[in-house]
């Protein structure tokens, strides 16, 4: 969970072996398989950002006119 929240997978193995304290050690392989599979599924399902959007011609004559309307200092 702390991967996918953190996406520091180094860093959930640290805590993950630090919270189990004595067992840690025991169980480090498990924690790094599962890290490393919650971060690839993490990375394969979190959606790429759209690009922005251009400006339609409307709305920078919009913007152009609004500029031009200021009162010049």
């Amino acid at each position: 969970m702390a991967v996918a929240m953190l996406r520091l997978p180094l860093t959930s193995v640290l805590l993950a072996t630090l919270l189990l304290a004595a067992d840690g050690l025991a169980v480090m392989p498990l924690v790094i398989v599962a890290v490393a599979v919650a971060y690839v599924a993490t990375a394969h399902l979190t959606p790429e950002p759209e690009p922005p959007r251009p400006a339609s011609p409307a709305t920078r004559a919009d913007r152009a006119g609004a500029s031009s309307s200021l009162p010049r200092p």
